[in-house]
């Protein structure tokens, strides 16, 4: 009677035997010119037969670019309509409307909703407002260089409340 080692020795050496067997095959078929030559024509010919198949399919049609599709993050608002979305994309084509006045362009933008972001109508009252002029404070020295670079969305106490609502357009 074997023990379990033995049993186990014995066929480990199967599967090394078995292993050895199955490589020699298959370095024998890859050293065969006649099976590399009927591999390559199957290769082919399956080419051949995509190409045929892709000729006979239509053209395919033009595809209309959609708008791309706004992800919520959270926040609170409604999906825009399709014709808020164009006029949303149009507006945030446009630089930043307050460097512009300024005679500055900066056109990398967000669009801050003037009316609320849950009314009716309300994506269509939007303004293209850069990074310093819509939520965060620029830093001091660029500040100090542009003196009319405060946010809409600016912390009262960055600015002082009474020059915040000033440059913000309140009286």
């Amino acid at each position: 009677m074997k023990t379990i080692e033995q049993k186990i020795e014995q066929h480990r050496k199967w599967q090394k035997a078995a292993r050895e067997r199955a490589i020699a095959r298959q370095r024998e078929k890859l050293a065969d010119p006649a099976w590399r030559e009927s591999q390559y024509q199957k290769m082919r010919n399956t080419i051949d037969r995509r190409i045929a198949k892709q000729k006979e399919r239509p053209p395919a049609s033009k595809t209309r670019k959609s708008a791309v599709k706004i992800k919520s993050r959270g926040l609170k608002g409604r999906t825009p309509t399709a014709e808020e979305r164009r006029i949303a994309n149009a507006l945030g084509a446009l630089p930043c409307i307050a460097c512009y006045m300024h005679g500055v362009i900066s056109e990398e933008v967000s669009l801050h909703h003037i009316s609320g972001r849950t009314a009716p109508g309300c994506h269509k009252k939007q303004l293209p407002l850069c990074r310093w002029h819509h939520q965060h404070a620029a830093p001091a020295e660029v500040r100090e260089k542009y003196p009319w670079l405060v946010p809409v969305h600016g912390e009262p106490a960055e600015f002082g409340k009474n020059r915040t609502l000033r440059f913000s357009g309140h009286p």
